[in-house]
């Protein structure tokens, strides 16, 4: 009689044990891989961080350090109605930038002269921080000429007492030209805000209105300005300022939801949220010329500003400093021999200077601007 073999292999039920224990196993390792990989996502957000602030320090470090005039334009650029500022409008960002420009021009080049007595011409930069563009930085470039103001004769008066102005001119040379290569923001993005700020970690159930999309063990942070004594025993955040130029940049990634809003970079109650992993870094950086007596006076013949007269009589001849001859008189209004020729005045000029528009940002937006020149 033939032997014949049993066969056997796993039941059913042996099979469902052993898929529910491997299930188990597997659970229990992705439990103790995901700090991990959350750690390693930490870890290159950091990384990314680092390599971008530090970019965008020697950056700051080739343009800014040696600037004889810095505006800081928080929150957009701004203009005063009052005390109170206004958001600057316009067709485009070029014309926006223009009249920034214009105003900046105005205040701190109006009726002086250059070393001929002939109105300024120079260059005014613009950097632009786009908060609204994943923290892009880009520079605009502007040729000027400054305005100035001059005095016709009054007949009635006898005297040079009619002021007319003459309006600076601006004309823009290259605008939002990129200066950071745009492999730092493939992944990420970044938002400035000004000061010397921490972002303090705060759990999603502490935070309202933050959208559904939001894990449940996900956590946020919110910028904090630092605190200091103030000497008087109260602690008072760090002030933005010529003495303390700090940003503080907060990379968070790039992902968005289906209404391409982002999923780690919230404003909630008027704050910056941001989702993790997130990190934080600030740069600081010392405004040589601001703060240098020297500045001040790294050419005498600025040091002028002219008070011009339009010619003899009612003020038929034109202001043309080409065929005038300069000539110093006194007196206070100064006399004019009325002889065709070009008075001034030398009145106090200090060329470096430094203003922050709009320190609270009163008037909203996201970006910030600064506008400087260079002492050339």
């Amino acid at each position: 009689m033939e032997n014949k073999k049993n066969l056997k292999g796993f039941t059913l039920v042996e099979l469902i044990v052993v898929m529910a224990v491997f299930g188990i196993i597997m659970l229990g390792a992705m439990q103790f891989l995901d700090p991990v990989s959350r750690m390693m996502k930490g870890s290159s957000l950091q990384e990314a961080n680092s390599a971008t602030v530090d970019n965008i320090k020697r950056y700051f470090e080739g343009t800014l350090r040696y600037a004889s005039s810095v505006y800081v334009y928080n929150g957009d650029l701004k203009e005063y109605s009052g005390s109170n500022p206004v958001l600057i409008t316009g067709a485009n960002e070029e014309e926006r930038q223009k009249k920034a420009v214009t105003n900046f021009v105005d205040s701190y080049f109006r009726d002086k002269a250059d070393s001929n007595n002939d109105p300024i011409k120079g260059e005014v930069h613009v950097m632009k921080i786009d908060n609204d563009n994943g923290g892009k930085i880009t520079e605009s470039l502007f040729n000027f000429e400054a305005g100035y103001t001059y005095y016709d004769w009054n007949s009635t008066t006898n005297l040079w007492d009619i002021p007319r102005i003459v309006s600076p001119s601006v004309m823009a040379v290259s605008v939002d030209q990129p200066v950071i290569n745009d492999v730092y923001y493939k992944d990420y993005s970044i938002f400035a805000t000004l000061g010397y700020n921490t972002v303090n970690a705060i759990h999603a159930g502490d935070v309202s209105a933050l959208p559904t999309k939001v894990k449940d063990d996900q956590y946020f942070g919110r910028i904090n300005p630092v605190e200091i004594d103030d000497g008087m025993g109260n602690l008072v955040p760090y002030t933005f300022s010529d003495n303390m130029f700090s940003f503080t940049f907060v990379t968070y990634k790039n992902d968005t939801d289906v209404s391409g809003n982002s999923l780690y970079h919230h404003i909630v109650d008027g704050d910056h949220v941001f989702g993790s992993p997130y990190s934080s870094s600030n740069a600081t950086l010392a405004l040589v010329n601001i703060k240098s007596g020297f500045c001040s006076n790294y050419n005498l013949s600025l040091n002028n500003r002219p008070v011009r007269r339009n010619g003899i009589g009612n003020g038929s001849i034109p202001y043309t400093p080409t065929t005038m001859v300069d000539e110093l008189t006194g007196g206070n209004p100064p006399t004019h021999t009325p002889d065709g020729k070009w008075d001034y005045e030398a009145l106090p000029y200090t060329p470096n200077s430094f203003t922050v528009y709009d320190p609270s940002n009163l008037a909203g937006g996201n970006n910030i601007y600064i506008i400087y020149t260079l002492p050339n």
